[in-house]
């Protein structure tokens, strides 16, 4: 048995879990009409840790979800969702005094979306709740996301990944908007101890106050992240680390909807490290994951297996972008 297979879990994701509700059918000129027929609707479970969690799962990781729902109604739904994937749910706390988030995603004809929440109480799970235990049996853990952990983002996200570091565990951290106003450097303390820090460009902005990706990763560096890997959208991603640094272009696909993509590209990003691949593979394999999910409706709908991402680079071309 290798040092790998003594460890209980592959990857631990904490952070967000809420209800998404996708809607598809609704646009502006709707709303001039008595009624309007929805083309589809889509009742699932979503959150940033939580779709990292799922996707990481059917890629064939030990996967583990650390975070909190409500004891109501929501967190059922959401609770039996997630039964029927392949994550472990030891660590999601029911919680009878929170109110988990629910997400309403209005799909645009582009495959684009809008998000409108109907915002919860007492949310996310607080560093006194994480049994630290858990550290010593997990080769990973992945912050879903900063901004969006709620009480993890007052101290505790720094405090748990120290903790992580020093169990052995790499450490990655997705991130989200501030929608909390805790501003651009609330996260300072955190990302010495990220190993691997996967913003998209807009958050990398916001943080950095710089504009080019080139240079936000340059000031997330010097932040004391180790490596950084800046989502794109259409364009791929930036991949930075102390000696290497490049673009991976996108992969070209009509997308039907680009809810989740980031996720499913940072779920990617981590099966390929942790499966040994060199980082411009990895960050190539977690372009391809995130164009997966584009092509169907949903957070964490598309992605299947490994072989199906495999499958899909194949087949699939790059497109090249002018940089």
């Amino acid at each position: 048995m290798n040092r790998a297979e003594e460890k209980k879990y592959d990857i631990l994701c904490v952070g967000s879990c809420v209800q998404d509700i996708l809607i598809d059918g609704m646009y502006p000129e709707s709303f001039g009409e008595p009624v309007t027929v929805l083309d589809s609707v889509l009742f699932t479970s979503g959150g940033d840790a939580t779709n990292e969690a799922v996707v990481l799962g059917r890629l064939g990781n030990r996967t583990g979800l650390v975070a909190r729902i409500d004891g109501g109604p929501v967190g059922e739904a959401i609770y039996h969702n997630l039964m029927e994937e392949k994550v472990d749910l030891t660590y999601v706390l029911k919680d009878e005094t929170s109110r988990s988030t629910t997400a309403f995603v209005i799909l645009g004809k582009d495959g684009e979306h809008k998000f409108f929440l109907h915002k919860g109480y007492n949310e996310g799970i607080s560093l006194d709740e994480i049994d630290m235990d858990m550290l010593g049996q997990t080769r990973a853990v992945c912050i879903g996301s900063l901004y969006t952990s709620y009480r993890l983002d007052r101290g505790g996200a720094k405090i748990l990944m120290e903790q992580a570091k020093r169990a052995g565990a790499l450490t990655f951290a997705d991130m989200d908007h501030d929608v909390e106003n805790l501003g651009p450097n609330a996260m300072d303390a955190v990302y010495p101890y990220v190993d691997y820090l996967i913003p998209s460009i807009d958050e990398a902005r916001y943080i950095t106050g710089t504009e080019h990706e080139k240079d936000a990763a340059e000031a997330l560096l010097e932040r004391g992240a180790g490596t950084v890997v800046i989502k794109l959208g259409g364009r791929g991603c930036y991949v930075r680390s102390r000696k290497d640094a490049f673009y991976v272009d996108p992969f070209e696909v009509d997308a039907k909807d680009t809810t989740g993509c980031g996720d499913n590209f940072t779920a990617g990003f981590i099966h390929s490290v942790l499966g040994g691949k060199p980082l411009y593979e990895s960050a190539r394999f977690a372009c391809a994951a995130g164009a997966v999910n584009a092509l169907e409706t949903g957070a964490h709908m598309a992605v299947r297996s490994e072989r199906q991402i495999e499958d899909f680079m194949k087949r699939f071309p790059q497109k090249t972008i002018e940089r």
